[in-house]
């Protein structure tokens, strides 16, 4: 039984029960996390549980549990969130077994998003997946001694199996395991949903299959896609399925077996992913694909959307997401002659490298990729430091490019490294990049060595103020006001 079918089946029922607040709870409640609006469920969550309260009756032990994990699902589904929701979601699993030893046997007809064992595996999967294959192949010991085929919850926990696997290196056991579930589910009168398909998807992937997973894709969309109720299910399965197929194909045109033209057509825009950050990693992959043939532009925007990515999968503590994307990041600055881009993505992946527990692999493309950055000719200013910013001003702003300008700004600053007016455009620069947390460490360095440099002072603080770091914007004024009121040496 898929979740859908359950909340369907489970809705109709609390409708003949004349419970219509708890039937709209339990449909809009999963339908707002597969979008990621965490805002909106915090909205819809007190009124379903005020519902919930103030009904009289048997109801269902397990329902407000059921209600309680949709803001934690959306934060480490939809928003890949790691490390800063790790803590919320084990506290909810201790929670949920203490409900269970006081729960019966209608438990088990809860719906899989309402098992709390399942956002601790995914926020581990999100920190660091091939790291913590020993928590998650614990937790899912003991998550499925509890369930079984036929239940709804046990998709889910098959599922984030097969995942665990293939993180752990071994897609063709992933493989073996989908089928011997999916025959299971099957044989319990049960069918596999579309999550299902994207696990059969990864792994084949993860084999190097493409074809076949492309294949696997196809078949997923005209069939397990029809199942999935329209609307908000049916939109975010289908948005999906063009993220993957969008990789797939740029895997296989980058292998000379589909046109780049076609690839090309399949990638959705830069904009869709942003706003989805569970489908960023798959948007980048294949964009570096079509950025190595040609058939994408591979620009200072490209770098703009990477950079932005990499560091929100560092602030929610995604750190092997962190990594990856600043690694492709890296390659790509690389690519296009971004020496100070290239250099704060490296910086960024060494550090997401240095809180992860399985780097090998990535330590070596972390070498390459700084290999290819630090092998970028010398940057050569075109008028002297102290005339550059002068110089750059002059430039039509149809045609800047803020990669180039912030590397000509570096450059200048080896030789004025005081120098404000260098310093305010490095500032300038950096915000247009969306790397204020690179440009902000020269800034935060002057600041502190001389206070009453106003114009540094002022370019930290709107750096600040872009990257919503109001405890910076603490410490400025803290710092400031402490250097005004310090008694001057006198000479």
């Amino acid at each position: 039984m898929t979740l859908w079918t359950w909340v369907a089946e489970t809705a109709r029922r609390f409708r003949e029960e004349e419970r219509p607040e708890l039937a709209d709870a339990v449909v809009r409640l999963p339908l707002l996390a597969a979008e990621g609006e965490t805002e909106r469920i915090r909205t819809v969550l007190p009124s379903a549980l005020r519902a919930l309260r103030e009904a009289d009756g048997f109801l269902p032990v397990w329902l407000e549990g059921y209600f309680r994990h949709w803001p934690l699902a959306a934060r480490v589904g939809h928003r890949g969130e790691g490390t800063t929701a790790l803590a919320a979601a084990e506290e909810a699993l201790v929670a949920a077994h203490g409900e269970a030893e006081d729960a019966d046997d209608a438990a088990a007809s809860c719906g899989p998003a309402s098992c709390a064992a399942q956002n601790v595996l995914d926020c581990y999967a999100n920190i660091d997946g091939p790291g913590r294959t020993a928590d998650r192949t614990a937790l899912l010991a003991e998550a499925m001694a509890h369930s079984g085929p036929g239940h709804p919850a046990w998709e889910a926990l098959v599922v984030a199996h097969a995942d665990m696997l293939i993180d752990d290196e071994r897609p063709e056991e992933a493989v073996r395991e989908l089928d011997l579930r999916a025959e299971e589910i099957r044989g319990a009168g049960a069918e596999v949903g579309m999550e299902y398909g994207f696990a059969y998807v990864r792994a084949l992937r993860y084999q190097d299959r493409y074809t076949d997973a492309l294949l696997v894709l196809e078949r997923l969309e005209e069939g397990a896609l029809a199942s999935v109720p329209a609307g908000t299910a049916r939109t975010a399965a289908a948005r999906r399925l063009r993220f993957e197929r969008a990789r797939l194909l740029a895997w296989l045109s980058r292998a000379g077996l589909k046109p780049a033209e076609e690839a090309a057509a399949a990638l959705p825009d830069a904009t869709e992913a942003d706003a989805h950050p569970r489908l960023r990693k798959a948007w980048t992959d294949a964009a570096e694909d079509l950025a190595a043939q040609g058939a994408l532009a591979n620009d200072w925007k490209t770098g703009v959307a990477l950079t932005t990515w990499s560091r929100y999968a560092e602030r929610v503590g995604a750190d092997r997401r962190c990594a990856q994307l600043s690694l492709t990041a890296a390659r790509l600055a690389a690519a296009r002659g971004a020496r100070w881009v290239g250099e704060s993505a490296l910086a960024r992946a060494r550090r997401a490298l240095g809180r992860i527990r399985r780097s090998d692999e990535l330590a070596a493309d972390l070498d390459e990729a700084r290999g290819l950055v630090l092998g970028l000719p010398p940057v050569v200013l075109p008028v002297g430091a102290a005339d550059l910013v002068a110089e750059l001003r002059k430039e039509p702003r149809e045609t800047v490019d803020p990669e180039r300008q912030a590397d000509l700004v570096v450059a200048a600053r080896t030789e004025r490294p005081d120098d404000s007016v260098l310093l305010s455009a490095l500032g300038q620069v950096g915000r247009t990049l969306k790397l204020g947390d690179t440009a902000a460490e020269p800034q935060w360095s002057r600041v502190r060595r001389a206070p009453s440099d106003q114009r540094a002072a002022l370019s930290l603080l709107e750096t600040l103020l872009q990257d919503n770091d109001t405890a910076g914007v603490r410490v400025l004024v803290r710092t400031l006001t402490e250097a005004a009121l310090t008694p001057s040496t006198p000479n």
